[in-house]
């Protein structure tokens, strides 16, 4: 996916934002700073990743002993998005370490269902959501861009040509373009997801700084099958909504962020891609 830099993913340590670490360690990329609210769960991640560069070295190692792959630089951060201060000493400090930051995955989120509808939800719910998947997002990117603009563009690994200064990706939703029943925080979130993303790139693109959205479908992740309700609900759905009729994986969501994050998508800025099974395609 020609991702040989520094990546920053925050929600790293389950589901989407977990598949993401993997992507980047798996495509060659030179450090991952790895961004949550459970250090235990960061730690179990990180001691994933190591034991997959391990099995990797072993693979690529030539008939003399040497390896041919080059380790990954793995930092973690306990870090709850909605605290200002907790995302630019995180961000700046891995910043720091790696030298750089060319890559930044926004995946960290929350959802909620409101029982009744809008006319029901309580205010506490509707802040939280806002402030974890909007102003969250906000922080990071914000935090992010300041150092982007201020390095050299990375080279491509697969022929050495300058590509972008960094490269932002934001996680909105299929509903950040279509409106799902009692779900109108996560739903006014994903929208404002959009928003962002398509005015931040008009305000860098010129720069070298890309920014561009992702759209997840229907994904097993643990934020949507631990949830009773939120789970019901997508069972309901997926078989008469999702051409594809059946949910995706972390992983295939995964692909896109690479592909949206790295040289392969050089010449693409605030655009959304859906990684749907084609539902918002009806």
């Amino acid at each position: 996916m020609d991702v040989p830099g520094f990546a920053l993913i925050t929600g790293a340590a389950s589901g989407i934002g977990r598949a993401c670490a993997h992507g980047f360690v798996k495509e060659g990329s030179s450090g991952v700073a790895l961004l949550d609210v459970s250090l235990e769960a960061l730690e179990n991640v990180r001691s994933e990743l190591q034991a997959l560069q391990s099995k990797s070295g072993k693979e690529n190692d030539a008939p003399n002993g040497t390896s041919h792959s080059s380790e990954c630089q793995i930092e973690i951060y306990q870090v709850d998005v909605t605290s200002e201060t907790q995302v630019v000493n995180a961000v700046n400090d891995a910043a720091s370490k790696f030298g750089r930051l060319d890559y930044v995955v926004n995946a960290a989120g929350i959802a909620m269902k409101h029982a009744g509808g809008v006319a029901f939800a309580e205010t506490n719910d509707w802040q939280r959501i806002i402030d974890v998947n909007l102003t969250g997002t906000f922080f990071v990117l914000r935090a992010a861009a300041k150092i982007m603009l201020n390095q050299e563009p990375i080279r491509s690994s697969i022929n050495g040509r300058p590509l972008q200064r960094g490269s932002i990706v934001n996680f909105s939703s299929i509903q950040g373009v279509v409106g799902i029943a009692q779900s109108a925080a996560y739903t006014a979130t994903k929208h404002g997801i959009m928003g962002l993303t398509r005015s931040a790139s008009e305000d860098y693109a010129k720069d070298g700084l890309r920014i561009n959205a992702i759209l997840p479908g229907y994904t097993e992740t643990p934020l949507t099958t631990k949830n009773p309700q939120i789970l019901e609900a997508m069972k309901q759905r997926v078989s008469t909504a999702v051409p594809m009729e059946r949910m995706g994986q972390p992983s295939e969501i995964a692909d896109g962020v690479l592909y949206l994050a790295g040289g392969r998508s050089s010449f693409v800025t605030g655009s959304a891609l859906a990684v749907d099974g084609g539902y918002t395609s009806r």
